[in-house]
């Protein structure tokens, strides 16, 4: 089936048509984190299927977007500026998280596109420092500097402050729903390092 398009000399019905398919742009912020071998992709797309998945890449190899390694698909400079594109949509769904019904899936690798949607500039203006946070068996940093904030899927920096909890702690904390000092007492967090930095660090994502 050929590719439907809107045929408007509109730049935005014009980057519809290269992203605006079912599950492109979810693939981009996959790749955003960093390149990813094809299991990677499908297993944190789930309900994807294979076939659909591969279909997804090649569209966005033949715009220009995705580049194929090896044994990995990483973001094209033009790809990556569509990073601007997704954390603005991040942000417009981030209050609709509460309105799920269920189980739904949730991966820890996405974290350094939620600490970038959530962080608040303004409330970070004199912030500077680095956070590393280990959410089960993931790690994340979240490096601050005078209201800018650089997000690493790995440890990339020194850390001045590690955070160590589980998944479900992690989302409770970071939706405002729990007390860091209660996640503490109860065992679910670890801090060790400079506690100010971290305290201050929730302040700039806008949860105290």
């Amino acid at each position: 089936m050929a590719k439907r398009e809107y045929r408007q000399h509109c730049a935005l019905a014009r980057a519809l048509d290269l992203v605006g398919e079912r599950w492109t742009l979810l693939v981009v912020r996959e790749l955003l984190t960093g390149s990813k071998r094809y299991k990677e992709l499908l297993a944190n797309l789930p309900g994807i299927g294979t076939n659909l998945l591969a279909t997804r890449l090649s569209d966005l190899e033949r715009a220009g977007l995705v580049e194929r390694g090896d044994r990995s698909y990483s973001l094209t400079p033009r790809g990556s500026e569509l990073e601007a594109a997704v954390l603005a949509l991040a942000r417009f769904g981030a209050p609709l998280l509460a309105e799920a019904d269920g189980e739904v899936y949730w991966s820890a690798s996405w974290n350094p596109i939620a600490l970038k949607y959530a962080f608040r500039p303004e409330r970070a203006r004199r912030l500077r420092g680095t956070v590393e946070y280990r959410v089960d068996d993931s790690r994340v940093q979240a490096r601050f500097r005078d209201g800018e904030i650089e997000t690493a899927a790995e440890s990339s920096w020194r850390p001045d402050v590690v955070v160590t909890t589980d998944g479900e702690t992690f989302l409770a904390l970071s939706a405002g729903e729990l007390d860091p000092r209660d996640a503490e007492a109860e065992g679910s967090l670890e801090i060790a390092g400079d506690r100010a930095l971290f305290r201050r660090s929730l302040r700039a994502f806008g949860v105290s």
